[in-house]
């Protein structure tokens, strides 16, 4: 019976027995053929479809485990010279993916296994130069690994400018549990348990910077790079940035680190002699993005330590600018995290120690500074062996010197917020600084530049410095010093406001001593002080002394015009501030100058030239003060004043003294402070020529442009001979027998001198002389006819009017003033 006897019915559920039947046959046949096809032609079809040259020695493949094993490939580019094309060139020893999901691999180019090994390969791939062409961006291919083996693999990829990308050999790499995340602001790449070993290993960072490492072993979350090295690969002229950095550790590791898409914790980071050079490219670059990436990620690591590295920054012409030599430095908990990111510096950590050695650090051409060491444990700094260092002279500012045997920064509570940096010291210490000021003859013009502050606050406790000493040379010529000094400042604050003023900072407590101070006040005369002290508003000084640099007759030598030459010293001066500002408006308000023994020696020589000059009133020289001044009482005591004149064709000088001087001086002001008195008023006591007592009383308003004037003597017991000393000169006569009193009440403006002057004297004789000092004995006869011996009772006054020469001072005035009254009484 054949097929056609059989009913239909019979005939189709054959048919369908067959064609089931056969498919289960292909679906099983199917991979095995399959595989079978693969094994025989994926060489060449991957001969005849691709740019490379495939050889295998053996291919497994299961369709249905997803397993894939190639073994003993190589891989080759059929043209070399085609730059078009990445060239490679290599073998494996062994290729293994397991668990590979080939139909969507195939089908739906989604790339998804459990393990990738390769083993025992030698690889070099040279990638294609890029197309110029604009090309649409392409969708990024879905893959997925979840372990990474890598056995015994030499490999060597460079870009298409030669510059390599990754270099190594001997490696070995086991990645487990592997995590992708396409978030750029995540880790991209996430992996437990790495096993990673390697020799010569060279990374591309980018196109001006690599890698280097001689050994790479990470096992068991710990991580050891050997002679490890980043280094600047291009010229320097060719970096867009203002340093180039070249940074390089013998050894370098980390222990105990996790890596997930969220965070790399890490208990402890060592560098073993880290070496850090920084060069200038002499470049400005401006921050274009001055608003950081927001970032999902945290960066934290317990410890991190840096030992016996060295610093070395180098300006572009290769000079050095700064260094260390040695460098200790250890962090604890430090924390990198989308907070931390914002700030100026972007971690954070909680405890610190830091030693360093033999710091140098050049600020300019002229200046640098030398640190023998710095010591910082958490919350102080010490600062050993400072030396500030002078490098060229004869410039045209100020160089300084300084040293310091020690500086501690004590309690140190420093930190940004946000942009704003907070400077917190609970004190400073300075142990014997000495400074010292090197100035040119003549600045150069400063340039006035407008300069932003920084947005900053700084709060110290106090600022101490013992034990200092300061000094100021102009062309090798000592113009200022202070021999000691101790500065003690308490509560000190600056912020951008207050930096923006005169004084850059605020103190609320100071207490300053000082000995030993010199100062070169100018062409003719030195300033010295024994002692001065300073708390608060109360300043005291000893021993003060204002000498002139020649004597009388080199004075007269040097000087081109007539000027009187001073000698001047006090034994105590003590001053109380009442409400002085020295911010940008300066305002100086002092409470009481108390100047005990003053001891002031005036000399004129009448031989060099007239000084043919306006000499203005006090009056006026205050109304000429810019500077608002008003200093309620000036009380003199103990003092004496000498004045001289050589006066030409005479054998003596003419000479005044005031002995046991007491005077007290109130309302000194240029009434420039509103609300304060105008009027000065002083009060002297002395003894004239040492035996004559006498009192003045002098007044006159600052604000009055006439310069109006009163002032009353009255002088009591004065011997002829003592008068004799100034009268001698001027009016070539001398005088015997006794003065009772001289008075005067004058009055006068800048103009002249007016008012009334009274004298009582007893057996008056005058000595008329030439002018070579002898008598002119028969005119001093007939005088002494005319010549009232003695005054009778209460003398009646004689009434002088004096016009002032312009060229001449308010005392030579005064002076001129009592001569009128001389003259009238006795000649």
């Amino acid at each position: 019976m054949n097929d056609k006897s059989l009913p239909l019915q019979s005939r189709r559920r054959k048919w369908l027995i067959y064609t089931i039947a056969v498919i289960i046959v292909l679906a099983v046949a199917f991979p095995f053929a399959l595989e079978f096809y693969l094994q025989r032609k994926l060489p060449d079809l991957v001969n005849d479809k691709t740019p490379y040259t495939v050889k295998i020695s053996g291919f497994k493949l299961s369709l249905m485990s997803g397993d894939i094993t190639v073994n003993q490939l190589k891989i080759s580019t059929k043209d070399p010279k085609n730059k078009k094309i990445t060239q490679i060139q290599g073998n494996a020893g062994q290729v293994k993916i397991t668990d590979l999901g080939i139909m969507k691999a195939l089908f739906k180019k989604s790339y998804h296994a459990d393990q990738l090994l390769v083993s025992d390969g030698n690889i070099k791939i040279k990638t294609a130069v890029p197309d110029k062409k604009e090309k649409k961006e392409k969708k990024k291919l879905d893959i997925s690994l979840n372990d990474l083996a890598i056995k015994n693999v030499t490999a060597d990829v460079e870009d298409a400018g030669g510059k390599p990308v990754f270099k190594g050999e001997n490696i070995r790499i086991s990645l487990k549990n592997i995590t992708q995340s396409s978030n750029g602001a995540k880790i991209p790449i996430a992996f437990k348990n790495p096993e990673i070993d390697g020799s010569n290993i060279k990374i591309g960072v980018n196109e001006f910077y690599e890698i280097h490492s001689e050994k790479v072993r990470a096992s068991k979350n710990s991580l050891k790079l050997t002679a490890f090295r980043l280094k600047p690969i291009q010229d320097p002229r060719n970096y867009n940035s203002k340093n180039i950095f070249d940074f390089s550790a013998r050894e370098f590791t980390a222990d105990d680190f996790n890596i997930s898409q969220d965070s790399l914790i890490v208990s402890k980071v060592f560098f073993s002699e880290p070496d850090l050079k920084v060069t200038s490219t002499g470049k400005q670059t401006v921050e274009k993005n001055k608003n950081p990436k927001e970032i999902e990620m945290k960066i934290g690591m317990k410890n991190i330590f840096f030992r016996n590295g060295k610093i070395t920054v180098l300006q572009q012409d290769r000079e050095k600018t700064a260094s260390v030599e040695h460098f200790n430095f250890k962090l604890n908990d430090i924390v990198f995290d989308k907070n931390t990111v914002k700030e100026k510096i972007p971690f954070r950590f909680t405890n610190h120690d830091i030693e360093a050695e033999n710091i140098y650090f050049k600020s300019d051409p002229a200046q640098a500074i030398r640190v023998e060491k710095i010591t910082s444990r958490n919350s102080d700094i010490i600062i050993d062996g400072f030396r500030m260092l002078a490098l060229q002279k004869n410039v045209s500012k100020d160089v300084f010197t300084a040293s310091a045997r020690q500086i501690r920064l004590l309690k140190n509570k420093s930190r940004y917020i946000g942009q704003k940096l907070n400077i917190d010291f609970s004190g400073i210490v300075i142990d014997r600084p000495d400074i010292g000021v090197s100035s040119p003859a003549k600045k150069s013009p400063a340039r006035k530049k407008k300069v932003t502050p920084p947005d900053f606050a700084a709060k110290i406790g106090f600022i101490h410095l013992t034990d200092g000493k300061l000094s100021q040379t102009v062309q090798n010529k000592n113009k200022m010093s202070v021999g000691s000094f101790d500065v003690k400042l308490e509560g000190i604050y600056s912020d951008q406001k207050v930096l923006e003023h005169s004084i850059p900072f605020t103190v609320r407590k100071r207490d300053i001593k000082a000995k030993k101070i010199y100062l070169d006040a100018g062409k003719y005369y030195t300033f010295s002080v024994a002692g001065l002290t300073n708390s608060g508003k109360k300043t005291e000084m000893s021993d003060l002394r204002f000498t002139p640099k020649y004597s009388r007759k080199a004075f007269s030598r040097v000087i081109a015009k007539e000027t009187d030459l001073y000698n001047i010293t006090v034994g105590k001066v003590r001053i109380e501030d009442h409400q002085s500002s020295f911010e940008r408006n300066t305002v100086i308000d002092l409470g009481r100058i108390d100047i005990d023994r003053l001891n002031c020696n005036i000399y004129h020589d009448l031989a060099p030239p007239d000084d043919n000059a306006i000499r203005y009133f006090f009056s006026k020289k205050l109304r000429d003060v810019k500077v608002p001044l008003f200093i309620k009482n000036i009380n003199l005591r103990n003092s004496e004043l000498t004045y001289e004149e050589n006066a030409e064709n005479s054998n003596i000088p003419g000479k005044i003294t005031f002995n046991k001087f007491n005077a007290q001086i109130a309302n000194v002001n240029n009434a420039k402070i509103k609300g304060r008195p105008t009027v000065i008023n002083t009060d002297a006591q002395f003894d004239f020529f040492g035996t004559a007592d006498t009192k003045v009383n002098w007044r006159f308003d600052v604000q009055d442009r006439s310069d109006r004037f009163t002032i009353k003597g009255d002088i009591r017991n004065l011997s002829a001979e003592n008068v004799n000393l100034f009268v001698r000169p001027y009016l070539n006569v001398t005088l015997d027998g006794q003065i009772d009193y001289l008075k005067f009440d004058y009055y006068g403006t800048s103009a002249g001198i007016n008012g009334k002057f009274y004298f009582k004297y007893n057996d008056m004789y005058v000595n008329l002389l030439n002018k070579k000092g002898k008598e002119r004995k028969l005119l001093t006869k007939i005088a002494n006819w005319f010549v009232k011996d003695d005054s009778k009772g209460e003398p009646e006054h004689v009434v002088i009017e004096k016009k002032r020469d312009p060229e001449r001072s308010f005392f030579n005035m005064l002076w001129q003033g009592i001569m009128e009254g001389l003259k009238k009484y006795i000649i």
